[in-house]
């Protein structure tokens, strides 16, 4: 692997982790106001927001230990 080819790769690694850190914080948000909601059409919308962010963030963590994987 070239050396430009190592650095694309761990560039790509801080973006994966950047956006793990912002779907993290989003899993958050959408619990805590899951939390706090009675309205049921809110909370089914809570619950499929729910679960696309945890699709995206197990989609990012398989991407990021790809990653890893290949940088040394």
């Amino acid at each position: 692997m070239t050396r430009s080819q190592n650095k694309l790769r761990k560039q790509k690694l801080l973006a994966i982790e950047a956006d793990i850190k912002e779907i993290s914080d989003a899993m958050e948000i959408t619990e805590s106001c899951f939390n706090e909601t009675t309205d049921s059409d809110l909370v089914d919308a809570l619950i499929y927001d729910r679960a696309a962010l945890e699709s995206r963030y197990n989609y990012l963590i398989r991407e990021l230990k790809s990653l890893e994987s290949t940088i040394q």
